[in-house]
């Protein structure tokens, strides 16, 4: 496992497909750590716009049968996809499943490819409480 800063400065010289982040390496987080910096993307989806990739995640929700208007994705649906395959990935998104370092909690993660203007290579966690 591969313990992680969400929107730290990763060397992106392995990055494929303009993504840092490869959904087949399984990577923990402490999400104590992630919080401010999380909170402080949300706070600007709410400002600025959110990016066209959230759409995205809201297309996985739906073609998955989970609640779009609140997100309902489970531990045991997501776990499936930890280190093994994205679970989404088109030109503005990956969606991949990291895992808390404190306890089996998975959270999705969105990461932002560079057309997104504003969110370049922003790692997004979208299930902000953890999957249920």
């Amino acid at each position: 496992m591969i313990k992680i800063r969400l929107n730290e400065v990763f060397d992106n010289e392995n990055a494929t497909d303009e993504y840092i982040l490869q959904p087949t390496k399984k990577y923990v987080i402490d999400i104590e750590k992630e919080l401010d910096f999380q909170m402080a993307i949300m706070t600007s989806f709410r400002v600025v716009g959110p990016p066209p990739a959230l759409k995205n995640y809201h297309a996985w929700l739906f073609e998955n049968g989970f609640n779009v208007e609140v997100p309902n994705p489970t531990n045991e649906f997501v776990a499936r996809f930890y280190g093994v395959k994205p679970l989404w990935k088109t030109d503005y998104s990956q969606g991949i499943v990291v895992r808390n370092e404190h306890d089996n909690d998975y959270y999705i993660v969105m990461e932002c490819s560079r057309k997104n203007k504003g969110y370049k290579h922003a790692k997004v966690i979208l299930t902000m409480g953890g999957c249920m």
